[in-house]
């Protein structure tokens, strides 16, 4: 149980962390990116629980260590696509709302 706590806490702040580095943060709200990095740590986390990992003396190290690493991953990822693709959304209707 101390894993899940521990695992929350720190996506939630690795979310935080990933929106304020973000240059394009203005285009999305600032709870999507925690949102994407919680998500993603605790699916992860009830995987491998599921899969035995947080029992298994030798490997329960990894229950811990791969949700933060996927985490940070996908939370990266998101942010990079979603600046991106919101700037080019945001670009377009720019552009036919000036047409008009």
């Amino acid at each position: 149980m101390v894993s899940l706590i521990v695992i929350t806490g720190v996506s939630i702040t690795l979310g935080f962390s990933v929106w304020f580095v973000d240059r394009r943060h203005q285009r999305y709200g600032i709870l999507l990116l925690p949102a994407i990095s919680l998500g993603s740590a605790l699916v992860l986390w009830i995987i491998l629980q599921f899969a035995g990992l947080g029992y298994n003396p030798d490997l329960f190290w990894l229950s811990w260590l791969l949700p933060l690493v996927v985490s940070a991953a996908v939370t990266v990822g998101s942010a990079w696509w979603l600046g991106r693709h919101r700037e080019q959304l945001d670009r377009e209707a720019m552009i036919n709302a000036l047409k008009r």
